[in-house]
């Protein structure tokens, strides 16, 4: 089971319609537009990071291409801090880009710090899972704000300059790949959540019934029941993926259902056989495995097509980006 980590720079800025007058600043679209090539080399770097991340097994690489984003943050912050404090008055235009690059800074070196060591944890419980994924959430709002502001900085310093503010080719494609990201990592916490509070309550039902501990058992029948009627309620409110991509979401919702069923018919009746388990007769145990057998058949089926549906998913809204 693969645990999707990706991260997302904001504060994707616009060149401005004038001729740049390269390294000299001799007009604003020169100032504005030195600020503008810091930030798309720092995007690409981040967009090749949240490729590994996504498409990658190796925890090695992936941390190698964290740390490129974090070296080229620290040049883009010491190239804006090396040119002019103010453009012909505005400095707020480079006041905004340079504590957009530090915040940046700072969530990649300390917030993602942060994510990697709930990482190590995050499979224990699901309660660590929320906290893993919290953790990731809050550290992109704190982009996401300073992205406002950057936004809001460069419309006024265009206006003040009697500029049009217009997107390169390749800025467009950048914020584009940058939103659809932003987009499918809130989605696959919307369906991996719930699936794996399922899987959670699923390992203690099995593990009940591998010490054969009747009592265990029932006890996780009823906790798994209630999880499973949860997570298969949580799931059918989330909507397509971009109104018509269906696939993940019903893979890890048919999960849950299977539980749904299976706690209230077949693991109903193994509980009241495993009460009796010193004096179960042939047939009493033939039900009793029939019922695993099921179990495991459809537990494996279910499994493997949500680990599928949710690589296909990956594969197609997060594009390799290769070494």
């Amino acid at each position: 089971m693969r645990f999707f980590t990706q991260f997302v720079v904001g504060c994707l800025f616009s060149a401005v319609a004038l001729p740049a007058a390269a390294q000299t600043f001799s007009d604003p679209a020169s100032y504005n537009n030195a600020i503008v090539a810091e930030q798309v080399d720092l995007l690409k770097k981040n967009l090749r990071y949240i490729s590994k991340a996504a498409h990658s097994e190796n925890d090695r690489k992936i941390e190698n291409r964290r740390l490129e984003v974090v070296e080229q943050n620290k040049v883009a912050v010491a190239n804006v801090q090396r040119m002019p404090a103010a453009y012909k008055g505005n400095a707020e235009l480079r006041a905004a880009a340079l504590k957009a690059f530090k915040t940046m800074l700072e969530v990649y070196s300390a917030d993602y710090k942060q994510v990697n060591a709930l990482a190590a944890t995050r499979t224990e419980s699901f309660e660590a899972m929320e906290r893993y994924y919290a953790a990731q959430e809050a550290a992109e709002a704190k982009l996401a704000v300073v992205d406002d502001s950057v936004n809001a900085a460069q419309r006024r310093f265009a206006k003040q300059f009697g500029m049009n503010i217009e997107s390169t080719r390749e800025s467009v494609k950048l914020a584009e790949y940058t939103r659809q990201v932003t987009a499918v990592n809130k989605y696959q916490h919307q369906v991996f959540l719930p699936y794996f509070r399922v899987q959670k309550a699923s390992a203690k039902l099995t593990d009940a019934l591998n010490a054969q501990d009747a009592a265990a058992f029932e006890a996780a029948r009823v906790t798994l029941a209630a999880e499973a009627d949860k997570s298969a309620a949580e799931l059918s409110a989330v909507p397509a993926f971009r109104g018509k991509d269906m696939a993940y979401r019903n893979a890890a919702r048919d999960f849950a259902n299977l539980y749904v069923v299976m706690c209230a018919k077949q693991f109903v009746q193994v509980a009241e056989l495993m009460k009796n388990k010193d004096h179960l007769t042939k047939v009493d145990a033939q039900t009793i495995n029939a019922h695993i057998n099921t179990f495991n058949t459809q537990n494996q089926k279910f499994n493997e097509a949500y680990n599928r549906t949710s690589a296909a998913f990956m594969d197609t809204y997060v594009p390799v980006m290769n070494d």
